[in-house]
């Protein structure tokens, strides 16, 4: 873990609270940036290259280049061989405000494989969900993380919200209010969705899949720059969805993923060993 001091975003208490209950929300309130590269592994599961795409402070470049040093793999293999291998990455990099002022940094979140890769699922452009008005109204927004499993005919046979972040802060039961309408809102949506199965790849011919969907209520276009700061409240995170419990214990968080996008649960490669060293 890094202590460094970072400034933290602005978050928007949208919410009526007292300032009690707005200084526990700020307590909850995550400060993170998804930063993006790739690796190259080793028949040994080794890192034996790395490369980061986003720009990142020196500081925090190298908290990251040593973290990635020290991962471990489950070697790659590649019609039963094992083999060196270039795979893209993604993490996510989450601050907490300490007393002092500073700031803890470590890795929470790791997604290995292209952003929209081949031989998976793909949504057809349709049927996105409705910003609930009254949240729309009052400036609250979030990010749900869906789980879907995908029908072999491309229907959405069972969806469930795995978590879901706010920008806002207040009571704790004003939080789950606001989070249960974002995902109702989002898995209404879901369930009329329709994907085209793959073609190609380890995973034509399944009888389903199971992937994770991330649906932004923001205003605006709620796109960030590359190494730009999000602040947010995390909501716990729901790995009691029977139909994808099993899968979901070694999926990792999908604090990783960007704010859009079809990610399979079963990443390219497995990371062994935990994201901060």
């Amino acid at each position: 873990m890094l202590k460094i001091f970072v400034p933290l975003l602005a978050l928007l208490l949208a919410l009526p609270t007292s300032a009690q209950t707005a200084r526990a929300a700020r307590k909850q309130a995550e400060s993170s940036v998804r930063v993006t590269g790739n690796v190259v592994i080793g028949t040994d599961g080794t890192v034996q290259e790395q490369a980061l795409e986003t720009p990142l402070s020196p500081k925090l470049q190298e908290f990251v280049t040593q973290a990635i040093q020290q991962w471990r793999f489950e070697p790659v293999k590649v019609e039963g061989a094992v083999v060196r291998a270039k795979v893209p990455m993604s993490l996510r990099l989450v601050a907490h405000q300490a007393e002092d002022g500073s700031f803890s940094v470590r890795i929470v979140g790791t997604h290995f494989g292209a952003d929209s890769p081949e031989g998976r699922p793909k949504l057809i452009p349709k049927n996105p969900p409705k910003f609930p008005v009254n949240l729309m109204r009052a400036g609250i927004g979030g990010k749900v993380f869906l789980v879907v499993q995908v029908g072999a005919d491309g229907n959405v046979r069972n969806v469930d919200a795995e978590q879901v972040n706010l920008y806002v802060a207040g009571t704790e039961q004003q939080m789950q209010i606001v989070r249960k309408q974002l995902a109702d809102a989002s898995i209404s949506a879901a369930r009329k969705w329709k994907f085209t199965p793959p073609t190609e790849g380890p995973d034509v011919g399944k009888e389903s899949w199971l992937a994770r969907v991330p649906v932004s209520f923001t205003m605006g276009n709620g796109r960030l720059k590359a190494g730009q700061w999000e602040t947010y409240i995390p909501g716990p995170r729901n790995v009691n969805i029977p139909w994808a419990q099993e899968k979901l214990k070694t999926a990792g968080s999908p604090d990783a993923l960007p704010n859009s996008g079809v990610f399979s649960l079963e990443q390219d490669v497995k990371l062994l060993t935990p994201p901060t060293a």
